[in-house]
């Protein structure tokens, strides 16, 4: 019988064969270290990937019943492994049922999870998160677990939110104003006594309004300056303003009343040069308003100007500033139309 086993006896041939596998071994262990290095790389490059674009990385099994790690970057606090309980400590209860059905959703489909949510964060306070997450399948195509990274969009939502806000607070405004220029130009019209005068108050009463409009658009509608609703009013006559007198101190308006006092000035300026202290050369105005016991009140009187005597039956002009101006400051208003001169009161309702 003839042993097939390869037998070396040649010394030589043995050392051939070992050097041989010497250098087999370290090519392998070069091939390794390459592995390694370029594993290693390729780990830390899509590390810094997930890290600059998402503060959070983490994974959970299959089913997501169990977290097994959450990295929070300090959005969120981390987690130790095997967490079961993640969903009532890191979501509010008011989105938890949100973030199951997309969960169930992304399982069901095999797809990627992506959802924005509220989540409680590492401070103590509540933000917002935008989370992704991509299924891993074993060999038989089921799904053993889930990688997934998350970003801070608290800034962008709660941005979301006050452009919301804004934009119901503009319409709001609008619907306000419009509801104003409706009742100029109807009002007006049914008391002028020719199309040519009416189109002609409407332009006027409306470009007050939208010279306050200006003034509120600086201030994003929240508030104006009196001082500056006033100016504004005022400015188409100032070549009388060498006669006109201007005291108060810095007080803020509200948007409505900063409409309803720069139409009530424009009333009573356009009134004084047509026909009160301002139509001839000798006429003064005085201006003022304080703020006492947190009342706002608002004075105009006339002096020296042509006699006045009551008018038999009063215009849209008395109407707006002794009514609908009032009605913006939740106040009253009171036209007085004595011998040596126009006078108007407004009182505000207190704010404190």
């Amino acid at each position: 019988m003839t042993d097939s086993t390869l037998a070396v006896s040649d010394p030589a041939e043995i050392a051939q064969l070992l050097a041989r596998c010497a250098e087999q071994e370290e090519a392998l262990e070069a091939l390794r270290k390459s592995n390694r290095r370029e594993l290693e790389e390729a780990t830390a490059i899509l590390d810094a990937l997930i890290r600059s674009s998402s503060e959070v990385r983490y994974r959970l099994n299959g089913d997501w019943s169990v977290l097994d790690q959450l990295q929070g970057g300090g959005f969120i606090p981390d987690s130790a492994s095997g967490n079961r309980n993640w969903l009532e400590e890191y979501i509010p209860e008011e989105h938890r049922d949100l973030v199951r059905a997309e969960i169930h959703r992304s399982i069901e489909q095999r797809d990627t999870y992506n959802i924005e949510h509220k989540v409680n964060r590492a401070d103590g306070t509540v933000g917002w998160a935008l989370s992704r997450a991509v299924p891993l399948f074993d060999e038989t195509g089921a799904i053993v677990s889930w990688m997934g990274a998350a970003s801070d969009i608290t800034r962008a939502k709660s941005a979301e939110e006050a452009q919301r806000v804004l934009n119901l607070e503009l319409a709001h405004r609008m619907k306000n104003t419009l509801a104003i220029v409706q009742a100029i130009v109807s009002q007006t019209l049914r008391n002028a006594s020719s199309i040519e005068e009416g189109q002609v108050a409407i332009s006027a009463r409306l470009e007050a309004l939208a010279r306050a409009q200006n003034i509120l658009t600086q201030t994003n509608f929240t508030e104006a300056d009196v001082k500056e609703v006033v100016d504004a009013a005022m400015m188409p006559h100032r070549h009388a303003e060498h006669r006109i007198d201007v005291a108060g101190d810095g007080d803020k308006l509200t948007p409505q009343e900063a409409l309803g006092l720069s139409l009530a000035i424009h009333e009573l300026a356009t009134n004084a040069i047509k026909y009160g202290a301002l139509s001839g050369e000798t006429g003064r105005v005085a201006m003022k308003w304080a703020r006492p016991g947190g009342a706002f009140v608002f004075e105009w009187i006339e002096n020296d100007g042509p006699p006045v005597a009551p008018p038999s039956n009063r215009g849209f002009g008395s109407k707006l500033i002794e009514r609908i101006v009032a009605a913006y400051f939740e106040g009253e208003g009171h036209l007085d139309f004595r011998p040596e001169g126009v006078r108007f009161k407004l009182v505000g309702r207190a704010k404190y």
